[in-house]
């Protein structure tokens, strides 16, 4: 598309773009789609002519031209206001990527792609790293707070020429404390750098610094290459990764940037995982694309307490405009809010990872005058597929929202062989489906691929399997009833249930067995377990779990409890019912709450079933006093409560 027509489409469509940021070469397009006409407009161009450049390095080139000076990257080392704090302006980041990129081409050896396992917490020099690998190379993001074993092996699946990780001195439970036990199972991983570290050899910093920055990068990736291979379907059993494409992350970049605040003044609250879609791409990347300034809230992010309970002030301190986290994240901020006004500039809040309950967003709301937006995505399509893109207006609650542009989503009913039988009606349950411009390549396992694509019979087109069930309704937003995966979402570790229910059915005294994620305030779900036992069998709860930890080397996966009821709950054709099970485990995790709470004095409660969230209804009277404390409790487990705060 020339330039003349670039204008005259521009032209015609002016409040699609912010003033002077409409597509022109060179320069990353700013725009919001809070209407068809606005969805129309934006799916006409392709996405060359959106960002300046398609590659994420050429996009940091382009950011730092324009804004040598200005801050990247924000890092605090501690959670309070005025605390400790690093920053790098996007000239010194892209000169740490350019001499990232050169140490991990040396790596590789001469003609050969580097694949880099950034194995970090959240810090800058875990984005320097991700950046330069895919400048150069592949990028596989790894939580470092797996066990040992499965890190190796998503290490080896991954063809890893170099590991970027921390030391002891980072603190907390990661592969750190364990590094010698990883370097004997991956005796042929040759190159590590420690972060931190000061020993020339392997120390980051000192290993960039003698990088130079004379000698260009030989070999760049291209926007059709594969960069980042993503963990994802669990981190337990074959790993399974994700091979992302750079033009169709920057697609999701793009998006997302418009989706959760394009204006080059945002500020950009940085607390979820970078080994994760929602770090890496809508907070990390788009803030590179975007010029925007990168606030990374400590090593730990939206894990660490002081972050949590110093939220505004840190907010206020930063200038903070946009934000994303998961529902709990946002009930514990609302909880551990102070009286009095709250000054702060948040134009965007999106959350993603689990349904908002409506409790959640209206007082969110009431508080702090914010809606608090859901989005929806999946690692196989780069990240972001849907949203609410107006951040002024209340959200449809207890929907994802709808596709974002370029998108389609679909509810189907599948046969046995992956192919689409039927789109079902509006407001009909089924499996949700989805197509657009950054459907994944496939997997690193090829045999794994039909697990994702199904075909469409009628014209043999392919589209992704959210695992997901939902309903779109006539307006074309998405409501989602159930993770069909049944993945167990515990912090950043996602854990395949049949991990835990293999190890349980393998104990002679166990018929039946279910392990589905229980409500945690902390680490949004915590793995629990429910056993039918043979008859005549004699053995507890506590028994089975030292059973489980003999045989589950991921720590995260063992179950927090084992509870052993007198029959498993079935459906009607005799599958054992997990709804019934995550449903009786929200309940015994809320009245656990309101004892820890209350202690004798807990109140009474009878759980009923709500597709907005589990409603707590209460057997007693209950005080104006304590209703506003019970109803953030309840929220903080995915429940809303039948009191107003307000009487």
């Amino acid at each position: 598309m020339n330039m003349s027509m670039r204008r005259s489409a521009t032209a015609t469509a002016v409040s699609t773009w912010l003033p002077g940021h409409g597509p022109q070469s060179g320069r990353v397009a700013r725009g919001r789609f809070l209407t068809e006409t606005d969805r129309s407009e934006i799916v006409r161009w392709p996405i060359e002519d959106l960002i300046p450049a398609t590659t994420v390095l050429g996009c940091l080139q382009a950011t730092a031209a324009e804004l040598p000076d200005k801050a990247a990257i924000i890092q605090l080392h501690r959670g309070v206001p005025g605390g400790a704090r690093s920053t790098l302006t996007f000239a010194e980041l892209l000169d740490r990527v350019e001499r990232a990129g050169r140490v991990f081409q040396a790596h590789a050896g001469p003609g050969a792609r580097p694949v880099v396992a950034v194995v970090l917490p959240m810090v800058a020099e875990g984005l320097v790293s991700s950046w330069g690998a895919m400048a150069v190379g592949t990028l596989l993001p790894v939580n470092p707070y797996l066990e040992v074993e499965a890190l190796a092996a998503i290490l080896q699946a991954g063809g890893v020429t170099t590991l970027v990780t921390t030391t002891t001195d980072a603190g907390g439970d990661g592969v750190w404390r364990d590094l010698d036990r990883l370097r004997a199972l991956m005796p042929e991983l040759r190159h590590t750098l420690l972060v931190g570290s000061t020993d020339p050899a392997c120390g980051f910093d000192a290993t960039l610094d003698a990088a130079g920055a004379d000698t260009p990068l030989s070999v760049l990736t291209g926007p059709e290459d594969v960069v980042v291979t993503m963990p994802t379907g669990g981190t337990t059993g074959t790993p399974k990764l994700v091979r992302m494409l750079q033009r169709r992350l920057l697609v999701v970049t793009w998006n997302t940037g418009i989706l959760m605040g394009p204006e080059p003044d945002a500020v950009v609250a940085h607390g979820m995982p970078n080994f994760h879609c929602g770090g890496l791409i809508p907070l990390a990347t788009r803030s590179l694309l975007f010029g925007q300034t990168l606030l990374t809230l400590t090593a730990l992010g939206f894990r660490d307490r002081e972050v949590v309970a110093n939220f505004w002030p840190l907010m206020q301190e930063f200038g903070v405009t946009s934000v994303l986290s998961t529902p709990t994240t946002a009930a514990a901020i609302l909880q551990a809010c102070p009286d009095g006004r709250i000054e702060h500039g948040i134009t965007d809040y999106h959350c993603g990872g689990a349904t908002i309950p409506v409790d959640l967003m209206e007082r969110f709301h009431q508080r702090f005058g914010i809606w608090l937006r859901e989005n929806w995505g999946l690692t196989e399509m780069h990240g972001t597929v849907t949203g609410h893109p107006d951040p002024c207006n209340r959200p449809q609650v207890g929907s994802v929202g709808r596709a974002l542009p370029g998108y389609t989503l679909r509810v189907v009913e599948l046969d046995e062989h992956s192919r689409i039988v039927r789109d079902l009606p509006p407001d009909n349950a089924g499996v949700v489906v989805a197509q657009g411009p950054t459907l994944m390549l496939g997997y690193n396992l090829p045999d794994r691929d039909p697990e994702f694509f199904v075909t469409d019979p009628k014209d043999e087109s392919i589209w992704g399997n959210s695992g997901d069930i939902g309903r779109l309704d006539a307006e074309g937003y998405l409501w989602l009833s159930g993770r069909a995966k049944d993945l167990i979402i515990r912090g950043g570790h996602n854990i395949d249930p049949r991990l835990i229910e293999d190890v349980l059915d393998s104990h002679p005294a166990v018929r039946l067995c279910a392990a589905v994620g229980e409500p945690d305030p902390d680490k949004g779900e915590m793995p629990v377990a429910y056993v039918e036992l043979m008859d005549g069998a004699a053995v507890t709860g506590p028994m089975l779990r030292a059973w489980c930890a003999e045989r589950i080397a991921e720590r995260a996966a063992l179950p927090y409890e084992i509870h052993i009821l007198d029959a498993l709950p079935l459906t009607p054709v005799g599958k054992i019912s997990k709804v019934a099970l995550r449903f009786d485990a929200r309940r015994r995790a809320l009245a656990k709450a309101l004892s820890d709470r209350f202690g004798t004095d807990a109140p009474g409660f009878e759980l009923c079933p709500d597709p907005r969230g589990d409603k707590a209804v209460f057997s007693v009277p209950i005080s104006s006093a304590i209703a506003a404390e019970i109803a953030r409790i309840a929220s903080c487990l995915n429940c809303q409560t039948n009191l107003d705060p307000a009487n």
